[in-house]
């Protein structure tokens, strides 16, 4: 009886939801959880009620219990590591992000793409917060070169009036991408690259989209190809993930 009533409160919080009364869902939900607190889906559909009004501790909490009764549920891992970008805890939010990912790609849910994207945000968000620390390094460093600099130009100024001394220090950083590393539909840097039976690699998001929109084959040599046939391209997965963590910027390319 109790889980009746708990459904009906939940089918209730639904309505709210879509209404956009977040506030009221996020009581139904509660409601539900009070009558029947084992159910994955009322923890996580209160999450996307709090991550609607930017309350992420509460998300993360809701999600972690979600995760605890669901191992599985995609949501869960998506709307924790959604909010845990928000908190700024970015290296977790890629651990929860990744493992969402590969539930996702196993349940084929439709938001695999999205989880993708919130994916490249984490990466970007944490090589921001570690370029700001290396380069408030870096500006540390340069001061102390440029003061020993300084202290030895005005000494050989003292010594020869007529000598002069400059030093000129250019930073010039080239920010390109290795064509290898992008995907040939999308066009963005692949995150889950996989090998055709030609040969050729692709996000395989990208081209399970290409099968579901327009059949089974590979759409740069057009020779039939299925999913069972991708062979996941572990090496050039490796040498991507590396190249982000040294260049998180690619991850807006």
């Amino acid at each position: 009886m109790s889980r009746i009533e708990a459904d009906k409160h939940k089918a209730a919080g639904n309505k709210l939801f879509a209404e956009k009364r977040y506030e009221d869902a996020i009581k139904e939900y509660t409601s539900a959880i009070i009558k029947d607190s084992t159910v994955c889906v009322y923890y996580t559909n209160r999450a996307l009620c709090y991550s609607k009004l930017e309350k992420y501790d509460q998300v993360i909490s809701d999600c972690r219990k979600a995760i605890d009764l669901d191992p599985s549920s995609v949501k869960a891992y998506y709307l924790i590591g959604q909010a845990l970008i928000e908190k700024k805890q970015h290296t977790e939010a890629l651990n929860k992000l990744k493992t969402g990912y590969e539930l996702a790609i196993q349940q084929k849910v439709k938001y695999v793409n999205d989880i993708i994207q919130a994916l490249l945000v984490a990466r970007k968000r944490k090589w921001d917060d570690d370029e700001a620390i290396r380069l408030e390094k870096e500006d540390e460093l340069l001061r102390y070169v440029k003061g020993l600099i300084e202290r030895e130009r005005s000494e050989l100024l003292s010594k020869a009036e007529d000598e002069e001394a400059t030093e000129t220090i250019n930073y010039n950083i080239r920010r390109e991408i290795p064509d290898a590393y992008l995907d040939k539909i999308s066009f963005n840097i692949m995150h889950d690259p996989v090998f055709t039976p030609d040969g050729i690699t692709y996000e395989r998001q990208s081209l399970l989209d290409h099968f579901q929109r327009n059949g089974n084959f590979d759409p740069i040599t057009r020779r039939p190809c299925t999913e069972k046939q991708l062979i996941p391209n572990l090496s050039l997965r490796e040498a991507i993930e590396d190249f982000l963590k040294e260049n998180g910027w690619a991850a807006d390319y």
